[in-house]
């Protein structure tokens, strides 16, 4: 009978405080949203992690979600003063997530400002990757970037963008995990390279000279071809013109040559033969052209012309 009456009132005290705590705020169950690690605090201490499935949190127990999503967060227009004295503007992004295991519950909520948010199933107090990142992040990505492209001449940087790159990612994650960050790096990557308007309008005028430099020196090239054609032509010509020279006057000179005193003879003989042959008309030959012609034996057959008389 006595053990009775004490269940009874163990009972009894149990609901009292069960009672007591509902009163305080009751209990929670939700699903966890998807992409989000719910850490529920309980009030001596103790802490429990949900990264699925539904979590349970009583009066006193203070709800914290922690958005595990991938986010990137970008750098613009970071003047870098560069080895040859030339400012680059670079763009450089961070891409990842937080880590959220036990271990890094207490960074996160030593270094992260607790928003209370109240949206649908998220009720309690959000620690937000943002806020982390412009409180830890953003200063050591910065002056990691700098620290490594500053050692670089403006010329250079283009072409070795990718070593740079590298360099730049491994020296900021080897940071994060000295300092313990509880976040996961999935990329660190040069967005943009640009040289500052004026560097950029000179490069421009330069590289425009350079291309009417070619331009002119392609056209002189092409004149002086021209003129090493026309003046091949020129040769080839000239050289013609001497072997038609030199054909024509080897030509006189056989025609010269065979030019006997019988062949003149002859040719003028034929001429007055045909002469004579035209009615009306009176030719007079000259005796010494008759007798050469005669004495050749050109026109002995043909006519009888006296020898004149001594």
């Amino acid at each position: 009978m006595k053990n009775l009456k004490k269940y009874i009132i163990y009972f009894m005290v149990s609901m009292m405080a069960l009672v007591g705590t509902l009163s305080l705020g009751g209990c929670t169950s939700k699903v966890v949203p998807p992409g989000t690690v719910i850490i529920v605090l309980k009030s001596n201490g103790e802490s429990s992690i949900y990264t699925k499935g539904s979590y349970v949190a009583w009066g006193r127990d203070r709800v914290y979600f922690v958005d595990t999503k991938w986010k990137s967060f970008a750098e613009k227009n970071m003047k870098i003063l560069c080895a040859d004295d030339i400012n680059m503007i670079v763009d450089i992004k961070w891409v990842g997530s937080f880590q959220a295991t036990k271990d890094d519950i207490k960074i996160i909520k030593e270094r992260v400002p607790a928003t209370k948010i109240k949206s649908g199933d998220i009720v309690g107090f959000q620690l937000s990757l943002n806020q982390f990142y412009k409180t830890a992040m953003r200063d050591i990505i910065r002056a990691n970037t700098r620290s490594i492209i500053s050692k670089y001449k403006t010329d250079n940087i283009r072409e070795k963008r990718d070593i740079i790159q590298k360099d730049i990612k491994t020296k900021i994650i080897t940071r994060f995990k000295e300092l313990g960050f509880p976040i996961v790096t999935t990329d660190i990557m040069i967005s943009n390279i640009d040289y500052p308007p004026e560097i950029t309008k000179q490069r421009k005028a330069i590289k425009n000279a350079e291309l009417e430099d070619q331009k002119q020196a392609a056209l002189a090239k092409a004149a002086i071809a021209q003129a090493k054609r026309q003046a091949g032509i020129a040769v080839e010509n000239g050289k013609a013109q001497i072997a038609r020279a030199k054909a024509d006057a080897k030509a006189n000179d056989i025609r010269a040559k065979s030019l006997t005193p019988e062949i003149i003879a002859m040719r003028q003989w034929d001429v007055f033969e045909t002469l004579a042959g035209k009615k009306g008309d009176l030719m007079i030959v000259p005796y010494t052209t008759t007798r050469e012609a005669i004495d050749a034996g050109l026109i002995g057959k043909r006519m009888k012309i006296p020898t004149p008389a001594k």
